[in-house]
This record gives C-alpha cells, sequence and structure tokens, in this order.
C-alpha cells in the first residue's frame, strides 16, 4: 500500500481521498466481481438443488475471466445463460455483466441484470441479481437508483444479506466524501455480514481507510473531542493528559511546530483505549477499539522454526528510524540497506510468563515478505503502515497474538493493565530478530 492521506508532509484532502477510494471500490467490482458473488454464497446456504454441472462451468468461467480470456468465459457460460435454474442462471448472468462492463458495455451489462431481476423474482439469488444491478448503476454514475436498491436490500433482506446494502451505501456516501456517513455504514457492513466472508473483507478494507483518514484529519467527528492549550503545556504533557500520541496531534491539527504551541490553543483528539490482535494463521494484524475492528493490516511473521509466539504481550518504549541491535553482530544504523527494523520499532513486553523478549512489530527492508511466514519472529510491516500504526498507538497499548481470532473476540478486544502514558522519543536499544 502507499502512503496513507495523511503524512506528516500533507493535510486533509478529501478530494483525493475520495478519488483513491473510487478507483479503488471501481477495480474491486470490475476486476473482483465474479469472485466476489460466487464466494459470498458460501455463507448463504440455500434450500435448493445444486447443480453441479453448472458450478464447475461457472468456476472454470471465473478462472478465464481472471486470466482476461473473457471470450472463453464468455463461450462456457453462453449454455447457462439461457436456462432457468434459479442458482446457476443467475449468477451466470452476473458473470456476463462483469465481462460486459469490463468489455466497454456497461449499458448491456445494466440491460441483461434488470431483465435478469424481473425473471428470477423467487431466486435466492434475487438480492444479489439486485445488488449486482445496483452496483452497474452506481459505476456508471446513477446513484440516485443504485441508491434505491441499495436501501431496499438495507431494509428488508435478512442481515447477512443486508451487509450488501450497507455496503453499496457506504460507498455512495464515500463518493460524495461524507466520509462519517461511510464510515459508520461500513461498521454496519462489517457487523452484519458473516466473518471471514468476501463482502466482510470488503468492508473491512472499507471501513480501516476510512477509520484512519478521519481520526487524523482536522475534521471534528462525533466522537472527537477538544482540548485547550493550558499554561505549561507541551504535546509531551498533553499525550500524557488524553493518552494519545504526539503524531496523532500533530497530524491531526496541522502542526508542524510543535514547540510553538499557544495559549488557549484548541486541538482536536479522538479518544481510544486501542488494543492489537495478531491472528498468526493468516499474518494479519488487527488494531482494534471498543467498537471491533478498527483497521486490519498484513503483516509478515516468524517462518517455520522461528515461528512466531502465541500469548499476550504490550508495547513497549517505541523508537521512529531505529538501530537494530541485531543478535550476533554489532548495531545497525537506522536507516541502513540492511537495518530489518525499516523505519520504526514497537518492542512487545511479555504480558505472559515464558514468553519472549526479544520481538516486537516493526517495518522492513523486504516488503515483498509481508503477508507470509519470513521473519525470525517478529511482525514486520509495510513501513508506511508501521509508521501510521506507531502514530496510533501509546506505550503499553496490549498485544495479543493468536492461531485464529474467534469472531467473538473480535467485539472484545485484548485484555491487559491499563495503558502507560504515550511516549514518542525514546532510545531502546534492546536487541531484536528481526
Amino acid at each position: 500500500m502507499g502512503k496513507r492521506i495523511f503524512s506528516k508532509k500533507s493535510r486533509w484532502e478529501p478530494g483525493l481521498f475520495a478519488i483513491i477510494v473510487g478507483i479503488t471500490a471501481v477495480l474491486a467490482i470490475i476486476i473482483g466481481g465474479p469472485y466476489l458473488l460466487s464466494k459470498t454464497r458460501e455463507a448463504f446456504p440455500v434450500s435448493v438443488t445444486v447443480n453441479t454441472d453448472g458450478l464447475e462451468i461457472l468456476q472454470t468461467a471465473y478462472a478465464s475471466v481472471a486470466q482476461g480470456s473473457y471470450e472463453d468465459a464468455l463461450a462456457h457460460i453462453r449454455p447457462l445463460l439461457k436456462g432457468r435454474d434459479p442458482l446457476i442462471t443467475p449468477r451466470a448472468i452476473m458473470l456476463e455483466a462483469d465481462i460486459l462492463h469490463l468489455q466497454g458495455h456497461p449499458d448491456k451489462a445494466l440491460e441483461n441484470l434488470s431483465v435478469a431481476c424481473d425473471k428470477f423474482t423467487n431466486s435466492p439469488e434475487y438480492p444479489y441479481l439486485q445488488a449486482r444491478k445496483a452496483r452497474q448503476l452506481e459505476e456508471m454514475g446513477k446513484f440516485a437508483e443504485s441508491k434505491e436498491i441499495y436501501e431496499s436490500i438495507r431494509d428488508h433482506a435478512p442481515a447477512e444479506i443486508r451487509a450488501l446494502g450497507y455496503l453499496g451505501l457506504a460507498r455512495l456516501e464515500q463518493r460524495a466524501e461524507n466520509f462519517v456517513a461511510a464510515r459508520d455504514l461500513a461498521r454496519l457492513a462489517v457487523d452484519d455480514s458473516p466473518w471471514g466472508t468476501t463482502v466482510w473483507n470488503e468492508a473491512v478494507d472499507m471501513l480501516g481507510p476510512l477509520n484512519v483518514a478521519l481520526i487524523f484529519s482536522p475534521q471534528e467527528t462525533p466522537e472527537s473531542k477538544i482540548y485547550t492549550v493550558e499554561k505549561g503545556d507541551n504535546l509531551n504533557s498533553i499525550g500524557i493528559k488524553l493518552n494519545t500520541t504526539q503524531g496523532l496531534l500533530m497530524e491531526a491539527n496541522s502542526i508542524t511546530e510543535p514547540e510553538k504551541l499557544s495559549l488557549g490553543q484548541r486541538l482536536k483528539y479522538t479518544p481510544k483505549d486501542f488494543s492489537i490482535v495478531i491472528e498468526r494463521s493468516t499474518c494479519s494484524l488487527f488494531l482494534m477499539d471498543n467498537k471491533g475492528i478498527f483497521k486490519r493490516y498484513k503483516t509478515g511473521l516468524g517462518k517455520p522454526g522461528h515461528e512466531t509466539n502465541l500469548g499476550k504481550y504490550t508495547i513497549g518504549t517505541k523508537q521512529k528510524d531505529p538501530v537494530w541491535h541485531k543478535p550476533g553482530a554489532g548495531p545497525i544504523p537506522a536507516n541502513a540497506p540492511d537495518n530489518e527494523l525499516g523505519t520504526r520499532w514497537m518492542p512487545l513486553e511479555p504480558a505472559d510468563e515464558g514468553l519472549p523478549r526479544d520481538l516486537g512489530i516493526h517495518g522492513t527492508i523486504a516488503p515483498d515478505t509481508i503477508g507470509s511466514f519470513a521473519s525470525k519472529g517478529c511482525a514486520r510491516m509495510h513501513n508506511e503502515e508501521v509508521e501510521e500504526l506507531y502514530d496510533l498507538v501509546v506505550r503499553a497499548t496490549p498485544v495479543e497474538i493468536l492461531e485464529s481470532l474467534n469472531p467473538s473476540a473480535a467485539q472484545d478486544p485484548a485484555s491487559s493493565p491499563d495503558p502507560a502514558p504515550a511516549t514518542n522519543e525514546d532510545t531502546s536499544s534492546e536487541e531484536a530478530a528481526a
């Protein structure tokens, strides 16, 4: 991933943000549409006879689309398009619509979807046909028509399907740069969709950037508060009072010279008691707040023989541009090409007995290893993302490393002692296994 919208040198730019997330939404449907619609059904079993031959044909066609072989995919599904199977035919029509859109024929895709919606009103696939039609309208700029369908799905479908309505409405709010409304709708989509399904994943991946954008922006939100600078205050003391980081205060208030605070200056901050859960089986790092998942990040974890140890930890003294005290070797300077800690180091202090003391969350000089088991035990992240996380969490933030994250646990962030005061300047020299 690239740098977040709110880097140290940037400001709140809602127009740019909308463009970026809009492009992401388009790619999600146009490239991943067939896969999304097929995988969504994993969570929604239906009480009809399944045509296994038709499913195999569809899977072959999906593979052809993924390889860019659109004509081959159409050739596979053409016989299915003429049928009336309540499962297979609607799915084939949705796949055809994806291909037509990819080939530059959105009007034809919409026409076919509209006919299918009228024809298959009693099919278990009907809500998905409606959602796919709404997405097609959305991508064609017909927002009022798509909104009407998404609202109907939201109001009349069962919870797991209702998530498609919330997700569509979230995208429309995002396009309109109503980021708080988009965030809230994405949260509802996460809560309603079954854990781990494609709809859930899309909602989580929409929710995280919106949460981060809002907490780092000067824009006040329903949950943000204002602190008024008092005599004797500095950013460090304010961070301690508010249990937040200096980096977040600087970025959310466009502060470039932290030593020049003014008496009575109003500072926006958002109270948070974050925790971190690392899911070892998927190389995922979840930043949690009291509502559940705040943002999900990919991470690289311990390779065979150096598996990342399960258990409870807390964030220790954090470092920017850390020196790597490589075990068995001398110190490797910050920013050196062989410094495997990257741009940030957050040591993990064991909260359970018997856990190692040399693990941490850090950046990397090998971004291609993110999402795999390639480290010597630490959790490595893309530098841009670990810098973001560094500015979100305070020292003593609880961290739990699990093999798999139980969905019910996602609403109950890892417990630990109360966080210590925020501190952003430190000189820890612990040896670390990268």
